[in-house]
């Protein structure tokens, strides 16, 4: 039985954003929910989905700060997870942020304040389980550096590739990958 994907999005996005759409095209039981920019609220909506789902049936999928909040909820539920271009350190990264935040997908916008930013230190992982992840990486991305999470997830499943962005170029290369990983 195919597990079920549940993708965590990124920032300043939303779950249907370019990527979900493309994770539903190859998966199309998958979970893309908008999760809230309040990080105490995502986290809980994603243990939710959890919870309702069941463990055993579910793989996490999470993007850039989605990619945070994965590493987090596959060490608290012992789920495997696909990060791609995920933020290692949210409160360093999101720091600069504080501000009003366009959210690009909608033209909504939301307001980022320290208490926030504060609220990411309790997601950190110290130990990383190499076991549960498996870490898309592309060096173009101009937004993180590519080498801190190769770092941080060095005894994992690991694939570097040449050029492309954040946004992570030909995702759908990822695709069987992707799906060998959930199962």
């Amino acid at each position: 039985m195919q597990k079920t994907l549940l993708y965590l999005h990124g920032f300043r996005s939303v779950g249907l954003c370019h990527k979900g759409q493309q994770i539903v095209s190859f998966a199309p039981s998958s979970l893309t929910p908008n999760l809230s920019y309040v990080p105490c609220l995502a986290i809980a909506y994603a243990e939710s989905l959890i919870q309702k789902h069941g463990v055993q049936n579910l793989c996490l999928v999470g993007s850039s700060l989605g990619g945070y909040y994965a590493t987090y909820l596959a060490h608290k539920y012992g789920i495997k997870a696909v990060l791609v271009n995920p933020v290692v350190d949210a409160y360093a990264t999101l720091l600069p942020a504080i501000g009003r935040v366009l959210v690009s997908y909608t033209g909504e916008s939301f307001f980022w304040d320290l208490s926030l930013v504060e609220s990411l230190k309790r997601y950190y992982v110290e130990c990383i389980r190499s076991e549960l992840y498996c870490v898309l990486l592309q060096k173009g991305d101009k937004v993180l550096d590519y080498r801190i999470a190769k770092g941080r997830f060095r005894d994992c499943k690991c694939i570097v590739e040449e050029g492309g962005s954040h946004h992570f170029e030909n995702f759908l290369n990822q695709k069987e990958t992707i799906l060998m990983w959930a199962n």
